[in-house]
């Protein structure tokens, strides 16, 4: 039998000249080096030169970038999606019609998100501490990237087959 690979879209903001945009999706990638787990991260292959995204020498212009990304989201297993651009008063757009893809997958998605812990989304605090979308549609919401990172070292080897011992059981 071979390991099973599960496959994970990182989505986020993509600003222009914001490294922190492309550092988390890097550290992801670092930290699930040897995992059973294909990265998909639409900016790879991606170049910005002189205020302009190229993909693989094209020009990744609206239909484009809307296109692939779809197709990189239809084909997750995982969404790890970065709302942290929301708390920064960056309207995050693409990145939530992506998370409606997602929700909304013919393939289910799990959907994991990082979202700053004094984000809200909305202005009915008294009524929900996290904008009910994310809140429901995401399995676990995470303060952090480093948060993300840690579970998903975890729990890659149980969701693929590899750890699948009740851990109390072994000790």
């Amino acid at each position: 039998m071979s390991e099973q690979v599960l496959s994970m879209y990182l989505a986020g903001a993509i600003r222009d000249g914001r490294k922190e945009d492309i550092e988390w999706r890097e550290q992801v990638i670092d930290a699930l080096k040897g995992l059973p787990v294909r990265i998909i991260n639409p900016i790879a292959g991606k170049t910005y030169e002189d205020g302009k995204w190229t993909v693989s020498g094209v020009s990744s212009g609206a239909k484009f970038i809307t296109k692939h990304d779809q197709f990189y989201v239809r084909q997750a297993d995982i969404g790890l999606f970065n709302f942290r651009a929301l708390s920064q008063g960056y309207p995050n757009i693409g990145t939530l019609v992506e998370f409606g893809w997602a929700s909304n997958n013919v393939k289910p998605t799990l959907i994991y998100a990082i979202v700053d812990p004094d984000y809200a989304g909305h202005d009915s605090k008294k009524m929900y501490n996290l904008h009910p979308f994310i809140e429901q549609f995401a399995a676990q919401v995470f303060d952090t990237t480093e948060q993300a990172i840690e579970f998903l070292k975890r729990h890659v080897p149980v969701m693929t087959g590899l750890a699948p011992s009740f851990p109390a059981y072994r000790a």
